[in-house]
């Protein structure tokens, strides 16, 4: 045995032991280390393999050695750790990650199936975008989740029991792994060789007592010298929790950057009252364009206004500033002026709808879980297999649907309605329809994989090649199912429920093409009343069925592959390891679609809009990696190593493509390593972001002509030029409808990325680590859109025709759609410093304690657009423009074990960050940007009308006990989330919850309860 080999051994059972928690009521506990692992600075060696010895391969490499030491930063973490976290899935416990941001996640609650809320959760490295982090499962590729043809795996489809740990590489990989390793890889690493049995089951809400949890499994295995198999199921059900049962997230906010006004209630101007907008009348300039009408008249007297907003009250007729008028069926409606400092409504000071008090602060979400592999050993070979089937049921909710009929292609309420008491045709007439119920969205989607191989080493034969490993394998996976929604309705039958209507020869109102002639009968449609209100029973049913929809939809992704590699070492230069080389082959085919609802499709549903996508590509892929040991143990050189690997591939949808990347480290003594890499890399355009049908979403964003009062007039000019009238357009909304869709002549994005580091394990300390990584990534061709406040902004602050052009409003002059396809916009350049320092104190009589510090400061993380005009830079880093992206993040715990009792506090830092004002109008922020481009100086200047979203601090605590009996081992854990209940900071320009869900935690305190029994 070489001395390298026995320190390895004693190195591996030292971690084992260090990791085992309360492994036994003689042996003091040991704390899992609170917070990630590098690997290279320890050994990673689990309980359920036998012989630390074996020769296993770290991700980012496909060579087979005997310790993790690589020239990448490889983060490993265990399933102690995970189980320690109080996470329930592994989803939740990889965003903690301080180099993770901007990812969908079960708080996300915002419709539309193009916009990630879709109950996925998902893992976005470097903040780059879900599509450019890969992830693996035992170094192979799995099948996308969601909604069809998605770009990205969900995590809720890994099979959380199944996990033995998981690596991060932080660091490009497409020579080593193809597309899509642009940003990292996490590589899942499943369980083997396991023997007995697992049962457990854990319970938790929060101190709000919503958001129930519940999660039981079980896992069973068997292992010897020729086989080994490996069963479990899990079941997890959490239920949802709502908005309106936060105080911070109750009510929409906005935020005026006006000097001394600050947050204000907001919310919807399409009210379960009914809200009327006049235009200026043409033939009269200067008043509303309603005349002669006894309601007219009395609103005039009353102080009406071009452009004000009147909104219908149950205040009796005769109150100051009330004025009531019937309609055709000579029922009285009255109107007062819609204001921000209303009495009647419901005392929130403002007459807007407050969409927030129903929606969903965490979506409810079901799932479950199948795991097995196994495997047998014949004749030197091993036959294995992994199998899994995961079924996820989750539920997202949006307010009920709003109406204005002007917003769906140009409608208006007829002047011949037998409910407009106006006698003139409404442009903008909005309605909050709170009798079709909450707007819903549900998703019933199962994920099955399947991989089966075979696996050995050369036999003598081969001459040279002998004893050289190899393996072959099929991994087939498939995501299917089907998209819900509910609670809107069809825009061709609201032309019709709002057009001109009679009265039958039964007294009751039918719609007519043709004002008074009953033989012009719409056949099943029943006239609808915006303005009766909602106590009054205006809408019945026979409405809300004839308007009213459920549309289904259909999605599958699949992915097969077949592959081969073969690695061995070919020769020793001046190290203690030979130079070795390993080489491989695959085929790959991904497809996938999303059949639409035939409503939706044709595009009839006021709500989201999307047409089928459908499409697949192939690839064909060889690689070859060289890792090159290149001196060893001589003065001034504990270990040397070079490493190098290519890959080229050629796919159906753009051609061909070669990457490569080179790697080393040197280890001068013991104590101090020194590592880097370079590489290249590349992401194939994913089949939705090629073929995307066209789909609507509703973004976060203003419109800067809304109300043009105080204005400068280039403003108004350019406001005017593309299609606003009069005094502005009046949309005082804080989302913009958006439509997406592919792009089938998309390029291949491509990448340079490069890191260098230290590794420090001073020999004095024992149990202390230090490692610091630089990061620096840069990807042309970045496939993406522009981004509706961009856009926004780049035609009403820049004045970019460019931009004025991807925007279309209606006859009213409002915002109908904002058109925002995607294509290859321009280059992502992004870099900062990754840091850490675990350390773990020797075994005393008080326990052992781990202590670990992971940081990551970001130095920048910038888009450039590429228009026709030139280029813009959108830089993210401090700001909210690309989403929350503070200069520094940080995790840190301390974990105690003695004994029986394990017991630790994690703490999670997010720094604070700027939001500024919507382009135009410093008196919102939805849709603001900080960055404003002067196309003057060519230069971005940064907004003044900012405000500081503040850090973030959030502490869990938890702790455990065991028992041991003749029955087995007994765990009993639990622990608090979120211990001083910290909510979120504000962030007024969020789509939904004031917040961001996708970085800070919404439920606030969360107790949780876990027993485990092992035997």
């Amino acid at each position: 045995m070489t001395v390298q080999s026995k320190n390895y051994r004693l190195t591996a059972l030292a971690l084992s032991t260090l990791w085992a928690v309360a492994a036994s009521a003689q042996e003091a506990a040991v704390p899992p280390a609170p917070a990630a692992t590098e690997a290279g600075t320890t050994v990673e060696a689990s309980g359920d393999r036998k012989g630390v010895t074996e020769e296993m391969v770290v991700t980012g490499s496909r060579i087979r050695r005997k310790d993790l030491t690589t020239p990448a930063p490889v983060t490993v973490i265990t399933r102690e750790q995970f189980e320690a976290s109080g996470k329930t899935t592994i989803g939740d416990f990889l965003q903690t990650l301080p180099e993770q941001g901007n990812a969908p996640n079960f708080q996300l609650n915002t419709g539309g199936v193009n916009y990630g809320a879709d109950g996925t959760t998902r893992i976005n490295l470097r903040s780059l975008g879900v599509q450019r982090t890969l992830v693996l499962i035992n170094g192979r590729r799995v099948v996308p989740g969601g909604l069809g043809a998605s770009a990205a795996v969900d995590l809720n489809t890994i099979p959380t029991e199944a996990i033995e740990r998981v690596e991060v590489l932080k660091d490009g990989a497409s020579a080593v792994y193809g597309s899509d390793a642009v940003a990292g890889v996490v590589n899942i690493i499943t369980r083997r060789n396991y023997n007995g049995t697992d049962v457990g089951a854990m319970y938790g809400l929060s101190a709000h007592g919503d958001a129930q949890t519940f999660d039981a499994h079980v896992t069973t295995g068997h292992s010897d010298e020729k086989t080994s198999a490996i069963f479990s199921i899990r079941y997890y059900d959490q239920k949802e929790s709502l908005l309106r049962d936060r105080d911070w997230a109750g009510q929409a906010l906005d935020y005026d950057y006006t000097p001394g006004a600050g947050a204000n209630p907001s919310g919807s101007s399409r009210t379960p009252q009914g809200t009327v907008r006049f235009d200026e009348d043409p033939n009269n300039p200067g008043q509303p364009l309603c005349n002669g009408n006894p309601l007219c008249t009395s609103l005039t007297a009353n102080g009406w206004k071009v452009g004000q907003r009147y909104i219908r009250t149950d205040l009796p007729a005769g109150t100051p500033g009330v004025s009531c008028g019937p309609n055709k069926l000579g029922q009285v409606n009255c109107f007062r002026r819609f204001n921000s400092k209303s009495p009647d409504n419901n005392n929130t000071g403002n007459d807007f709808y407050n969409f927030a008090a129903v929606n969903y602060l965490t979506i409810p979400s079901r799932t479950l879980q199948a795991f097995s592999s196994g495997d047998v050993k014949l004749s030197g070979v091993r036959a294995y297999y992994e199998a899994s089937y995961v079924q996820r049921n989750s539920t997202q909710n949006a307010a009920p649907m709003p109406l204005n009929p002007a917003d769906y292609n140009n409608l208006f309420v007829s002047k011949d309605n037998v409910y407009n008491p106006f006698g003139v045709d409404l442009n903008y007439l909005g309605r909050r329809l709170v009798e079709f119920g909450n707007r819903t969205y549900s998703e019933e989607l199962g994920t099955f994989r399947v991989v089966t191989g075979l696996e050995g080493t050369l036999p003598k034969v081969m001459g040279p090649l002998q004893g050289w490993f190899w393996d072959a394998a099929m991994n087939y996976g498939k995501t299917s199912g089907t998209f819900t929604t509910g609670g809107s309705f069809r825009n061709s039958r609201v032309g019709n429920a709002v057009g001109p209507s009679a009265l039958n020869a039964a007294g009751r109102p039918v719609c007519v093409t043709t004002p008074g002639d009953l033989s012009t009968t719409i056949a099943g449609c029943a006239p609808i009343n915006l303005i009766g209100g909602p106590n009054n029973g205006s809408i019945d049913p026979s409405q809300i069925g004839y308007l009213g929809y459920t549309g289904t939809s259909r999605a599958f992704d699949a992915l097969f592959s077949v592959g081969a590699n073969v690695g061995g070492d070919l020769f020793t230069i001046a190290a203690d390891r030979p130079v070795s080389l390993a080489l491989g082959y695959e085929f790959r085919r991904q497809s996938g679609s999303q059949v639409a609802d035939p409503i939706v499709a044709s595009g009839d549903s006021a709500d989201f809009n999307f047409q089928s996508t459908q499409g697949y590509f192939n690839s064909n892929e060889a690689y070859a990696e060289l890792s090159v040991p290149l001196l060893a143990n001589v003065t001034g050189v504990k270990d040397l190593e070079a490493s190098v690997a290519a890959r080229y591939v050629n796919y159906n949808t753009f051609g061909s493509n070669f990457t490569y990347k080179f790697g080393a480290r040197y280890t001068p003594i013991p104590d101090f390593t020194i590592r880097g890499t370079f590489s290249t890399a590349f992401r194939a355009p994913s089949i939705s972001e090629l073929y995307l049908g066209a789909t609507e979403n509703d973004p976060s964003a203003t419109d800067p002509c809304a109300n043009l009062t105080g204005a400068s007039q280039k403003l108004i000019d350019q406001c005017h030029a593309t299609g606003v009238k009069g005094n502005g357009s009046g949309d005082t909304g804080v989302q913009e409808l958006t439509r997406n869709g592919g792009n089938p002549n998309l390029k291949a994005e491509t990448a340079k990325s490069y890191s260098v580091g230290i590794v420090l394990t001073p020999t004095m300390v024992k149990g202390l680590s230090v490692t610091v990584d630089y990061f620096n990534i840069s990807i042309e061709n970045a496939v993406g859109t522009i981004g509706a406040p961009n856009i926004l902004q780049g035609c009403y602050a820049n004045f970019n025709q460019d931009y004025c052009a991807l925007i279309v409003r209606n006859n009213a002059g409002a915002i109908q759609y904002l058109s925002d396809v995607n294509q290859n916009i321009g280059k992502k350049t992004t870099a900062g410093i990754d840091f850490a320092i675990k350390y773990t104190t020797p075994q005393s009589a008080f326990g052992r304690f781990g202590f670990s510090f992971d940081a990551n400061w970001l130095a920048y993380l910038d888009n450039t657009l590429n228009l026709a005009t030139g280029t813009q830079t959108i830089h993210g880093k401090g700001n909210y423009d690309l989403g929350a992206l503070p200069a520094f993040k940080a995790n840190a715990g301390v974990e105690w074990g003695f004994e029986r009792f394990s017991a630790g506090l994690i703490g999670r830092f997010i720094g604070s960050f700027k939001e500024c004002s919507s382009p135009g109008d410093p008196t919102t922020a939805a849709g603001g940007l900080c960055n404003i481009y002067n196309p003057v100086t060519g230069q971005t200047d940064f907004n003044p009308n900012s405000r500081d979203v503040g850090a973030y601090v959030q502490l869990d605590l938890h702790a455990g006990y065991s028992i041991l009996s003749g029955a087995g081992k007994t765990s009993f854990f639990v622990g608090v989330s979120n211990l001083t209940d910290k909510q979120p900071p504000y962030i007024y320009s969020a789509a939904l919850a004031n917040s961001d869900p996708s970085t800070y935690d919404y439920l606030g305190r969360y107790v949780y309860g876990r027993v485990q029994h092992k035997f």
